[in-house]
């Protein structure tokens, strides 16, 4: 009985157990860089990983996923709602944002402070012509604690944060815009 007590409370101050991103939000940031922009409307392709280790996450010794089928799915998801959410998403536009996962570091570890580190290569693609190129990278930190309980959910929010701040690097970048002004 006490064994089982002891492995209870040492899965909640470590956090060996399995968490999920929250469904991504949009952020204020990223909608303002979209409304302002005066953008054309815009579907979002395929973005896909750059290599297996992109979608191999952990949190504290258990497996971290998202809402979405993977991690570089989640970014799509991230960009997409971002432009639904601005009124500027169409499924039938030929001017289509398409990208490849190249990085996803993630530490959630940290007694004090979470890391993640992102980066994508983004193109825009006009009737099947390349019109932007880009690689984006973003590093971002969260306050996090020794135990689980807090550290884990504080983790799954900084994740969708740090996603936030690449979709921001790729909308609010002037040659994105331009690419994509009316």
């Amino acid at each position: 009985m006490m064994q089982r007590i002891g492995m209870a409370v040492l899965c909640l101050l470590l956090g060996a157990c399995g968490a999920v991103a929250p469904k991504y939000t949009p952020s204020a940031e990223n909608q303002l860089a979209l409304r302002n922009g005066d953008l054309v409307h815009a579907n979002v392709g395929t973005i896909g990983a750059g290599s297996e280790a992109i979608n191999k996450v952990t949190l504290r010794g258990g497996n971290f996923s998202t809402p979405s089928a993977s991690f570089n799915a989640y970014l799509h998801d991230a960009i997409q709602t971002e432009l639904s959410q601005a009124g500027l998403l169409d499924p039938a536009s030929h001017d289509v944002i398409g990208g490849t996962m190249t990085h996803n570091a993630f530490d959630g570890s940290g007694f004090s402070i979470g890391t993640a580190d992102l980066a994508a290569d983004f193109w825009v693609d006009r009737d099947g012509q390349r019109i932007y190129h880009s690689q984006k990278t973003t590093h971002y930190e969260w306050k996090s604690s020794f135990a689980g309980m807090t550290a884990i959910p504080a983790a799954a929010q900084g994740y969708m944060e740090a996603v936030q701040k690449l979709v921001h690097e790729l909308l609010a970048d002037p040659d994105f815009q331009k690419a994509l002004h009316k």
